[in-house]
């Protein structure tokens, strides 16, 4: 009798704690990606890329602020800690399609987050050491996580797409000119415009407010002056207080990057301007402007071949990213998504 009441109670024993094992995993934090366990601290890291997404994803949905009470108060039916760890779990589906992908053409020895933390720690102890023997260090003194992958995938970007022998590498004469005609419009040259302007920086000229009204009358004088036989330049040749800020500029569009470092101002009036055309006066950015397109030339279409490393370059990356967004599809994860819901609630402020 003994041994039976001993033999119930064992199997009880038994149920019981199978039952608060069962319990326990199915509550616990369990993730994995192809097969591979996701630690908690990589999961962590992935929520804290995609806080901004998840917060601005609301913002723009619904208008709401980020407060105290954001991420667990219910918006429109969803739950913000919820999106939170969608996303995180995205953002680690690509992290390993990336880095698996890198790990298989050789450009890494080990695809896993913790790997890309020993390669991150082992980047800033290099660095720290260098700047400490007085040697030249490149770029950042110290890379953040966030910084540092975007580093490592750029590279392994520009490593794939840099060996033609890769999927989709190669790129024929005939996908460059489908290209081409396709996205015509952004191959239209921009014109070459000549212009002559008046530009009077009164705030750094130091100027007090009767003397800017008096440059204002006399701008706006030879605004209404202005014809086709009397341009702005002749009439401010005329004025002793305007011709020392008349100015003249042959922006072609081989110089207009330069034009619009100097001058990007006087450009952003004058860029509708057709010959013959002015601006008014205008009085903008403690200045005073009068401009005048005296001539505009329309220019053709950058030839195929000018764009030529252009578009190998653009269509090279659009296929390796084709091919990453193929891996994270094929990805395969498993978990249960309410303790993953319930880790991420816990963490939010982590």
């Amino acid at each position: 009798m003994k041994r039976k009441i001993c033999i119930i109670i064992t199997i009880t024993v038994l149920i019981i704690f199978a039952v608060f094992m069962f319990l326990f995993f199915k509550s616990s934090f369990s993730l994995s990606i192809n097969g591979s366990k996701i630690d908690k601290d990589e999961f962590l890291n992935a929520a804290s890329l995609k806080k901004y997404e998840a917060a601005s994803y609301f913002s723009e949905k619904s208008g709401v602020n980020v407060d105290s009470n954001f991420w667990e108060r219910e918006i429109d039916g969803e739950l913000p800690y919820q999106k939170l760890a969608d996303l995180a779990i995205e953002q680690i589906k690509y992290f390993h399609a990336v880095y698996g992908l890198a790990e298989e053409k050789g450009y890494i020895e080990d695809s896993s987050y913790q790997a890309f933390l020993e390669r991150f720690e082992l980047e800033n102890k290099t660095r720290k050491e260098k700047i400490e023997k007085g040697e030249v260090v490149y770029g950042l003194s110290e890379y953040s996580q966030e910084l540092y992958m975007e580093y490592e995938m750029d590279t392994i970007q520009k490593s794939y797409c840099g060996d033609l022998e890769n999927e989709g590498m190669e790129v024929t004469d005939e996908d460059r000119k489908q290209y081409y005609e396709k996205n015509i419009a952004y191959y239209k040259q921009d014109d070459d415009r000549i212009l002559d302007y008046v530009k009077i920086s009164y705030y750094d000229e130091g100027m007090d407010e009767s003397k800017i009204d008096e440059l204002r009358s006399t701008l706006t004088s030879i605004y209404k002056k202005m014809d086709k036989d009397h341009s702005l330049a002749s009439l401010a040749k005329e004025e002793e207080s305007i011709a020392p800020f008349l100015e003249h500029a042959d922006v072609t569009a081989e110089e207009l990057t330069i034009y619009s470092r100097t001058i990007s101002d006087v450009l952003e009036f004058a860029w509708d301007l057709k010959s013959g055309e002015s601006t008014a006066v205008l009085d903008e950015n403690q200045c005073l402007y009068l401009i005048e397109c005296t001539e505009r030339k329309e220019n053709g279409n950058v030839s195929l071949d000018g764009v030529k490393d252009n578009i190998n370059k653009t269509l090279r990356e659009e296929r390796y990213d084709a091919i990453i967004e193929k891996r994270i599809e094929e990805t395969l994860v498993e978990g249960d998504m309410e303790p993953i819901y319930s880790f991420m609630k816990k963490h939010i402020n982590d």
